[in-house]
């Protein structure tokens, strides 16, 4: 996490909140209001609230291979496969999606 890998990898974080007509609302926000921005090393992260009962929101982790984001990488000694990385390019990636609801003692996977 600390060299950006994940970062190139998986740019957009792991999950943003559902509603039941909007997706994303107040994803950067406190329960007050007030701002909760991304962390500066993670600015795409769409999620930065603290989970609480009730709350529904995705849990998506995700792979790509975005070739703008992984140039930085290229030339350093990250134990990276490029090799493998270049064969599955031409894919763009993959994403798995559950969606979940907060409960008080966890979630339960509403994706059956």
């Amino acid at each position: 996490m600390k060299d950006g890998v994940t970062r190139a990898f998986c740019p957009h974080g792991l999950g943003h909140s559902l509603g039941l007509q909007v997706h994303d609302v107040a994803g950067l926000r406190n329960p007050d209001g007030s701002p909760a921005p991304a962390p500066e090393n993670h600015p795409a992260l769409r999620l930065t609230r603290t989970l609480r009962p009730g709350m529904v929101v995705t849990i998506e982790p995700g792979l790509y291979f975005i070739t703008m984001l992984l140039a930085p990488l290229r030339n350093t000694s990250l134990p990276i496969n490029w090799k493998l990385v270049d064969q599955l390019s031409t894919c763009g990636g993959i994403r798995v999606e559950d969606n979940v609801a907060v409960v008080e003692n966890g979630f339960v996977n509403l994706t059956p």
